[in-house]
């Protein structure tokens, strides 16, 4: 496993000989993952047996090595969905909402907004968004960096979707009557999905004009629609 930007690259080890897993043998890299998190498991929890009944209260090695794996970012993006009823998929959470992150530099002056998070935002509707996943306990990343293939984007909210650790993007389009902002708008959208942003999978859209406004009520029946 070795860092790639925001991702990882996955390479089966034999000796001395290393070969690169390409995304389309992704699940070779889950299934080797998986079994490399229940041996841990396993092994910890025969530790710890081991330990009651000699009176212990602790058990060490394995289960430092478990809490490294449950630690690692790489597993935690590779693996993370497929543990959502475990303790994995928690300790990821958890391990994600208290990462540094990199967020948008531009205009700092137009971030008057403050959002129940602490955050400030740059807009009343983004408000409502940060309301209502702050209220949910939902994990997310206001305006957080997103390199695809050497581009760079700042999608508005970047959700780590605590029901099956996946990363959501929504991305809010406030001025939709605006016709140069809705031509900009349908741009940003054909570029997200060219770099493997898609609707309805990982990315969420919202919208408004003058006439509808976007509320929190909104903002809530579009998380209910998710399940988050």
């Amino acid at each position: 496993m070795y860092p790639n930007n925001d991702s990882y690259r996955w390479y089966l080890v034999d000796g001395e000989a290393r070969q690169y897993l390409p995304r389309k043998e992704n699940k070779i890299a889950e299934d080797l993952a998986l079994k490399k998190y229940y041996q841990l498991k396993k092994n910890a929890l025969l530790e710890k047996r081991e330990n009651i009944m000699k009176r212990q209260c602790e058990s060490y090695d394995d289960n430092e090595k478990l809490h490294k794996f449950l630690n690692n970012e790489g597993y935690i993006q590779l693996i993370g969905h497929l543990l959502s009823g475990d303790s994995f998929a928690e300790k990821s959470k958890s391990v994600w909402a208290n990462e540094e992150y990199r967020n948008n530099p531009k205009y700092p002056e137009q971030l008057t907004n403050l959002g129940s998070s602490g955050n400030y935002l740059r807009s009343k509707s983004e408000v409502f968004i940060d309301m209502a996943l702050t209220q949910h306990g939902v994990p997310f990343r206001y305006e957080c960096e997103l390199v695809i293939d050497n581009h760079v984007f700042y999608p508005d909210f970047t959700i780590f979707n605590p029901a099956n650790g996946e990363i959501i993007y929504w991305e809010h389009f406030g001025m939709m009557d605006d016709e140069d902002y809705a031509r900009n708008a349908f741009s940003k959208l054909k570029l997200f999905y060219n770099h493997g942003l898609i609707p309805g999978e990982n990315l969420i859209m919202t919208f408004e004009t003058k006439s509808k406004p976007f509320t929190y009520f909104d903002a809530e029946a579009t998380l209910k629609q998710l399940k988050i």
